[in-house]
């Protein structure tokens, strides 16, 4: 075998070990162009059959098509050198895609469709492998025509035909019927099938994500509206990485489109304007994109986005879709240049197959501008133009102004105190203005004064924080009351000092524990803050009220005072934007909705990574990316977001984010059955010693965990050598009064008897009765229970159950107030009274269990 034949052998057997994506390309082309070059025929005959799904896979219908052409023209010239079937590929099975890309192009017409149809039934037939594929394709050509009567009997006819080897997969099957059961107005049937899809946790290449993004719109038709919400979210986290998933996005577009979500749609469609050039010959992609893409910027324009730049339009490889223009384009601008290019390919289309097809779905699209689900997912970043904000906040006479300049300033708002101020000179310099007074100019020489001068201090505000440091937090509260009462602030001046005054009884109130009350004051604080524009008063407001709403038990308050909080940020350009959306995804992720806290931080992390942010940032973004991956079952993501966050907060030297980090990681690498988990444990031991004179309690949690860890592992010697040692560190934290080491200590305890209970039980029992002890002493009856329980197995197991029932007896007392444990305990405690021959109390133990299961 010559150094060509040897590359390329070699290539094979990589590409065959590597998922669809760029770097199995390019191995793929090295070995054609290897092939051809050296003229190894045969070789190339085997790499391109390779090409076939890849470019099918990653939307390179050019090479696809070529590729098939020059495949088909040699198996037909020489079946014995160039077989249908070289290793796993088979040119039989790729007859299928070629059809669906002949489809997805005016260019070709419909004699070129019918033309691979006839040749593909040809073909199969000749071979004898069945014609459910040929059935499948003619079924997909039909619909993909507008054809939907003659789709439907070749449904009828698919289904009546027996399966064979080259029918589409189970998979693939149901989601294409359940695409055109959505187009006729079947939605019952159509989310049948996707739930079967869904439910049973079915797969193929483009599965389950296309099934997701076909079933959105069905779903919210169908009032399931939060189930939408979720699969949006995982479906769109499945399908961003692929071009070729382009069809997909455009229905997240429209999604987003009619609940209320622009904002989010304008983010996503960002990110893939670029993929409309991706694949030349995938027009009915491109028409798709486009037709959703436009019904999006509608949906945002009509939320007042309209003057919002689109960045990504910007690029100059997009001319080919939406013409030349200058200047940055505006959402309303690409709405029009958008829906204009789809309509121009919808005529090709229809031109194409003799029908208004293509028309009749931009009429579709069109409609749902009439569309609309209440269903807001994250925070929004739609902004509106902020100098038509203030000019319509902007009081038209002067002394109006000046009270609104002075209110700001009172707030710390010095930009917009400054606008106010211009604004206010310039109405005496207006055409036909009244000259200033020298009294109007002497104040707004004082406002300017006060502007540059550092920042104003309260002298009440200063005193109220005094009185509730050396009084009470009553006395302050009184205090803050009288100073609302002052008349002045109800006559429409000193909106700026009130505002001050109620976060600050906001903030009492919170410290008191009074949610609510607190929340009240909060929101009105925020309400003068918004009326004035004042941005970033409004955005720390809504933080206070947010915290303040999640402590009153409100969340879905909570959500929306952050949403508040972020977007007032976000149009300030403050930097809390990024710190509020991280807090806004975890109160999702602690509400169940993992996938849009993940969402969240992401988002904070792309923006983080655009900036430049501190590794110690963009460390703690990672380590609630993993938390909330966790949650979603999506453990590979978990762990690369805590192997990432280890790694950066590490370098920046946090070693409680890097202890915390580690932690989490080893466990979930233990928890997995990874052993490699142990040794990231024992890392998080050693992060945690920089911590130990601060806190001690870092290394003796990190030490547990890895003790815990070995002992999983079977390795008890060792574990019972690094619990020993925390023990010791959770003693001395213990005397010196530490608020956790007492349960850690416990907890240690029971967990050294866990780790020798099986080569030293004598040890292991008199360890578990002193957890139990502990534990009980510092009123934790859970933990206490089960180190009871811990101890009485121990004499059960060695045939001494006079020694095990009062141990069990008194957990049971013990855990009265804890049905789920005690149901487990009672269980138990039924085998001790059979091996005493009390047979009664085992049935009435067993009973009452069943009661509480």
């Amino acid at each position: 075998m010559d150094s060509a034949e040897h590359r390329i052998e070699q290539l094979f057997g990589e590409i065959d070990g590597m998922y669809f994506g760029a770097a199995e390309r390019a191995l793929i082309d090295e070995a054609v162009a290897l092939a051809d070059e050296h003229g190894l025929d045969e070789l190339g005959y085997a790499a391109r059959l390779r090409l076939l799904p890849s470019a099918s896979m990653l939307g390179d219908t050019d090479a696809q098509l070529s590729a098939f052409a020059w495949c088909v023209g040699r198996n037909a010239a020489d079946p014995q050198r160039f077989p249908l079937q070289v290793g796993g590929f088979d040119l039989l099975w790729y007859h299928k895609h070629v059809v669906s890309s002949l489809m997805g192009s005016p260019l070709f017409s419909l004699a070129d469709v019918e033309s691979a149809i006839e040749s593909m039934e040809r073909q199969y037939v000749k071979e004898g492998v069945g014609v459910s594929g040929v059935l499948q394709a003619r079924f997909q050509a039909a619909g993909g025509q507008g054809r939907l009567e003659e789709a439907g009997k070749w449904l009828g006819e698919l289904k009546r035909t027996p399966r064979d080897a080259y029918s589409h997969c189970e998979t693939c099957v149901r989601a294409e019927e359940a695409e055109y059961h959505y187009l006729v107005g079947e939605d019952t049937q159509g989310l049948a099938l996707a739930d079967e899809i869904l439910g049973e946790g079915m797969t193929c290449g483009d599965e389950p994500e296309n099934t997701i993004a076909q079933a959105l719109l069905p779903l919210l038709r169908a009032g399931r509206l939060e189930q939408a919400r979720q699969l949006h979210l995982r479906g769109y986290r499945m399908a961003r990485g692929n071009a070729d998933h382009l069809p997909m996005i455009a229905q997240h577009l429209r999604f987003c489109a009619v609940t209320g979500n622009a904002a989010r749609g304008l983010d996503i469609l960002e990110r893939h304007l670029g993929w409309l050039v991706h694949d030349g010959l995938n027009a009915e992609a491109h028409f798709n994109a486009l037709s959703a893409a436009a019904v999006l910027l509608a949906a945002a324009e009509r939320a007042g986005a309209g003057a919002q730049t689109v960045n990504a339009a910007s690029d100059p490889k997009l001319h080919s879709i939406f013409g030349e223009h200058t200047g940055p384009w505006t959402v309303s601008e690409l709405q029009t240049a958008a829906r204009q290019a789809a309509a121009e390919l919808g005529t090709k289309f229809d031109e194409r197959n003799g029908n208004e097809w293509y028309a009749s779905r931009l009429r579709a699209d069109d409609a749902l501008a009439e569309v609309s689900y209440e269903l807001p997912i994250g925070a929004t970043r739609v902004v509106t133009d902020r100098t038509e904000t203030a000019a319509a906040a902007l009081p038209e006479d002067l002394d109006g102004r000046l009270i609104m300049a002075n209110d700001l300033l009172v707030m710390d708002e010095r930009g917009q105190a400054r606008q106010v101020l211009t604004a206010a000179e310039a109405l005496g310099d207006s055409p036909g203005g009244e000259p200033l007074t020298a009294a109007q100019i002497a104040e707004i020489a004082g406002l300017k004064a006060r502007l540059d001068a550092a920042g104003e201090g309260d002298e009440v505000l200063a005193g109220i924080f005094e009185i509730a440091a050396s009084d009470g937090l009553h006395a302050a509260l009184a205090m803050t009351e009288t100073a609302l009462s002052d008349p002045e602030l109800e006559q429409g001046r000193g909106r700026g000092r009130r505002a001050a005054l109620l976060r600050t009884k906001a903030q009492l109130l919170g410290a008191d524990d009074q949610y609510d009350a607190g929340l009240a004051a909060a929101d009105a604080s925020l309400a003068i803050g918004l009326r004035l524009g004042a941005r970033e008063w409004a955005s720390t407001s809504a933080i206070l009220a947010a915290h303040l709403a999640q402590d009153a038990g409100k969340a879905d308050l909570a959500i929306e005072r952050w949403r508040i909080a972020i977007r007032e940020a976000a149009q300030a350009e403050l930097p809390q934007e990024l710190s509020a959306r991280l807090e806004l995804g975890s109160l999702l992720q602690a509400l169940g909705r993992a996938e849009e806290g993940v969402e969240e931080a992401r988002e904070v992390l792309r923006r983080q990574s655009a900036t430049g942010a501190p590794d110690a940032e963009r460390a703690e973004t990672l380590r609630r990316i993993g938390q909330g991956s966790v949650a979603m079952q999506e453990p590979q993501d978990a762990l690369d977001a805590y192997r990432d966050a280890v790694a950066l907060a590490s370098k920046a030297e946090d070693w409680a984010l890097a202890t915390r980090a580690a932690l989490a990681l080893g466990d979930l690498m233990t928890e997995s059955g990874d052993e490699e988990g142990i040794a990231v444990l024992a890392g998080a031991v050693e992060s945690a010693r920089h911590l130990d004179e601060d806190d001690p309690m870092w290394v003796i949690r990190a030490m547990h965990m890895h003790g815990r860890a070995l002992s999983m592992a079977d390795d008890d010697e060792k574990a019972a050598e690094v619990l020993r040692e925390a023990i010791d560190r959770a003693a001395r934290a213990a005397a010196d009064e530490h608020p956790a080491a007492a349960f850690e200590h416990a907890d240690l305890l029971d967990s050294l008897a866990r780790a020798l209970v099986t080569d030293h039980e004598d040890e292991a029992l008199k360890l578990a009765h002193q957890a139990a002890e502990q534990f009980v002493a510092i009123d934790e009856a859970v933990p206490g229970g089960r180190a009871l329980m811990l101890a009485a197995g121990i004499h059960f197991n060695n045939e001494r159950p006079e020694k095990s029932l009062p141990l069990m007896e008194r957990a049971v007392a013990l855990l009265e107030d804890h049905p789920d444990v005690l149901g487990q305990v009672l269980h138990a405690i039924g085998d001790v009274y059979e091996a005493l021959e009390r047979h009664h109390d085992a049935k009435q133990a067993r009973d009452r269990a069943e009661q509480l299961l």
